[in-house]
């Protein structure tokens, strides 16, 4: 029941922020004591579908080009394969599993970074110009 519960209460988050259900679904299967590996491959597969999804909105919207959207789907492919290949070296070779936690909270602790500092540059712009930043009267 509580892996069902935080995979809705994930799902919810990561619309609402724009994230990869994977980025909160992973430390909480860590918490339920899967294996990093298995999380690793749940995380993987979440992101996978949550970009998948939301490419093939944009392309249908016409937002996105078709041309660039494969370029960096396959792309992200090459990457995916080799971030695989480099953490099964890296496990391996330290013979600890626990090193997909470790990368796992660095990913997680720059995304915060990254998000925290691109909605404050977005906050100053928007104040700069006079913008009431989607905080409007509920009647008119």
């Amino acid at each position: 029941v509580s892996l069902a519960s935080s995979s809705v209460i994930a799902g919810v988050v990561a619309a609402l922020c724009g994230i990869g259900g994977g980025m909160i679904l992973g430390p909480i299967l860590l918490e339920l004591g899967v294996a990093p590996q298995v999380q690793g491959a749940c995380m993987a597969a979440t992101l996978f579908v949550t970009s998948t999804t939301t490419a093939l909105f944009f392309v249908v919207q016409g937002v996105a080009p078709l041309g660039l959207a494969l370029f960096l789907g396959a792309s992200t492919g090459v990457g995916a394969i080799f971030g695989v290949s480099a953490m099964a070296v890296a496990i391996q070779r330290s013979g600890r599993p626990s090193f997909v936690v470790f990368v796992l909270a660095g990913v997680i602790g720059v995304s915060l970074l990254v998000m925290a500092v691109k909605g404050g540059i977005d906050v100053a712009d928007g104040l700069a110009q006079g913008d009431p930043m989607g905080f409007r009267p509920l009647c008119r």
